[in-house]
């Protein structure tokens, strides 16, 4: 039996697991290479080759102006690559439907008599969406979960169609890239879903002597001093003069191959760190094309990438550059904002702040001195006002918000100055967020610089009145504070402002409740008879009628759910889990794909979820460890990590 295996953790649709091939276990990812490598992962064969049997963790190449003994392919346990016609060929108006068409033909025949899963669908570059889902669909039902993409390695409109065909495919099918892959071009794929790398180009750069590096290619010239490589392949040699061809080419390919193995494994130790999306990133300032490509996919694949990228983590999220303002983890939270977050009611006056170094903002020595200047023009009517952190590229922050991710886990580089996309973006956002305030609100807006320029793009869209307190000066100067202080008090006077208690808890728990679950969470999970206990920098407990639904993490911004919360935020339809079997039969803190029979595809990768019997009742409460998505079409595979049962 052949099938894939998938592991814990995602960063963007990149996996890790293993692939059973037969009785072999491959890792992944993985590299693809010549059947003589002594690298582990997969190994190429040809159809044509002697003692196919002997070769382990093969995959087995067919000709396709041939005749296949298909009893030939019995006698080993080879992944097979169904027959496909050259590259250039697939040009052909209607050829690359033709293509897929006799491989599913072949791949029916076949199944009858080998497994299914050591089939391999190859993808032409040039398929239709439409033509090759309707072949995907027919060949997952005979058992098939295999797909090749071929690559010409420009990363132009045909790289990026092997792309979004890789989009468009199961979660669970295992994927390979094939054709002129460089060392640079394995993160990118990785993010983007691709299990193995063929690594055939290391021979042929080989041939042509050239050295491979992570982001570069050495020729070999005479004139030209070598590059240090401390790889065992380079080690002790100064030069290549008294060298034969073979010992030169020998000495390249060892090299190219150990320039492929570490470039993978930086790749899967960014994957472990929740660092693969910036290492992609930081590729795009080597490569053009690298940046376009990241680009292009940020809008036109946004959703793909978007679904298997975790909505928790623990790592620094590093912000560098343009790639960034439209990385899936930031767009989501702008979205976010807009469709889930509401300001609480009875709010008078929007403070607009700029956003700090240090996080969360309210443990900054800048806002701590917003909070004293508040505390001073306000006092104890400081209930009616509402704080709004500017910054980019995440747009506005409500301060409710403020230790929810990626909110306290962003770092980008601080200049003062914002380039005309980050003053978009800013402004948007807050035009957005200040359209869910009464227009009688009034905005007082404490920035300057660069933060300043983004409300001040924004002015004409918002319908409430602006004040700024301060216009050049630096926030946190004492003249700038006392103007803050003074602005406030003028505004208490002017709009009349009443006493009302402050509810920063049931403001925060709400607010994340809504941020976490969706519009009208908060209302369900915390409402206006909730009880707490806590400090919001640590934890707070919250209870109705004396029974505790959720719990506030300080640390990192997120509800933890009790079955009575699940029970509450059943009623909301939304991030739920429901399993084939007898709820009472669940054991263990474990809930895996396999036992799940639906599951709600808003679900990512920690999301915390509600587990539901066939009988639609709460049985238990967890965190997801794959999307909702992937819990219904995988077979296995840790789908929940579960926290309370029902008893």
């Amino acid at each position: 039996m052949n099938k894939f295996l998938i592991g814990e953790g995602h960063d963007g649709p990149a996996r890790i697991g293993e692939f059973q091939a037969g009785k072999n276990r491959v890792e992944l990812p993985a590299l693809l290479t010549s059947r003589n490598s002594e690298i582990q992962g997969f190994h190429h064969v040809s159809y044509s080759e002697e003692n196919v049997k002997s070769v382990d963790s093969g995959i087995l190449s067919l000709p396709f102006h041939k005749e296949i003994d298909v009893e030939s392919l019995e006698e080993h346990e080879h992944m097979i690559l169904l027959p496909s016609v050259p590259y250039s060929s697939d040009s052909i108006s209607g050829m690359a439907q033709s293509l897929l068409e006799r491989q599913k033909a072949l791949a029916m025949d076949w199944s009858r008599k080998i497994d299914p899963g050591r089939l391999i669908l190859r993808i032409p570059p040039d398929a239709s969406t439409a033509g090759l889902l309707a072949v995907v669909e027919d060949l997952h039902e005979e058992g098939i979960r295999s797909a090749a993409f071929l690559f010409n390695g420009n990363l132009g409109p045909r790289d990026f169609n092997a792309l979004r065909f890789r989009a468009e495919m199961p979660s669970c099918w295992f994927t390979i890239g094939l054709g002129k892959i460089q060392p640079w071009l394995v993160p990118l794929l990785y993010y983007f879903g691709i299990d193995v790398f063929d690594i055939g180009y290391a021979h042929q750069a080989a041939l042509e002597k050239t050295r491979l590096w992570e982001m570069a290619a050495e020729e070999i010239e005479e004139h030209i001093p070598l590059r240090f490589c401390p790889c065992d392949g380079c080690s002790g040699i100064t030069g290549f003069n008294n060298m034969s061809d073979s010992q030169l080419e020998d000495m390249l390919l060892r090299h190219n191959l150990n320039t492929y193995r570490k470039t993978m494994s930086k790749a899967v130790d960014a994957l472990h760190r929740e660092k693969l999306r910036w290492l992609v990133e930081s590729f795009t300032h080597s490569s053009p094309a690298y940046a376009a490509t990241l680009r292009r996919a940020n809008k036109k694949l946004y959703n793909y990438l978007e679904e298997f990228t975790p909505t928790a983590g623990d790592a620094t999220l590093n912000l560098i550059g343009s790639e960034s303002y439209y990385a899936p983890t930031v767009q989501r939270f702008r979205e976010f904002i807009i469709s889930r977050y509401f300001p609480p009611d009875g709010k008078q006056l929007a403070l607009l702040l700029p956003c700090s170094a240090r996080k969360p903002y309210s443990e900054s020595r800048s806002h701590r001195r917003f909070q004293r200047a508040i505390q001073a023009g306000l006092g104890r009517n400081r209930g009616a006002l509402s704080e709004i952190i500017l910054t980019s590229p995440l747009g506005v922050i409500p301060r409710e918000l403020e230790r929810a991710y990626p909110v306290a886990e962003y770092d980008i580089p601080v200049t003062g100055d914002w380039d005309q996309e980050e003053l978009d973006i800013a402004a948007d956002a807050l035009t957005a967020i200040l359209e869910k305030y009464d227009d009688s609100v009034v905005v007082v807006a404490h920035v300057s610089g660069g933060y300043a320029d983004a409300v001040k793009a924004a002015e004409s869209k918002i319908s409430q009145s602006i004040i700024y307190s301060i216009s050049d000066a630096h926030p946190t100067r004492r003249d700038s504070l006392n103007a803050l202080s003074e602005t406030l008090h003028d505004m208490h006077e002017v709009l009349n402002i009443e006493f009302r208690e402050q509810t920063e808890f049931r403001d925060t728990l709400r607010a994340t409740a809504d941020y976490q679950f969706g519009a009208g969470a908060g209302e369900l999970l915390v409402p206006d008879n909730a009880d707490f206990r806590g400090r919001l920098y640590r934890t707070v407990v919250c209870e109705v009628e004396g029974e505790q639904v959720c719990t506030f993490v300080g640390s990192n911004g997120s509800l933890s759910l009790t079955n009575a919360g699940g029970r509450r935020l059943s009623e909301l339809d939304a991030y739920w889990v429901r399993i084939g079997f007898d709820g009472s039969k669940l054991r263990g803190s474990s809930l895996f794909a396999v036992g799940i029979e639906e599951a709600d595809d808003a679900i990512r990768l920690g999301d915390e979820v509600i587990v539901l019997d066939p009988d639609q009742r709460v049985i238990a409460v967890g965190k997801s460890e794959m999307s909702g998505r992937e819990m219904c079409e995988f077979e296995n595979g840790l789908a929940v990590h579960l926290r309370h049962k029902r008893s």
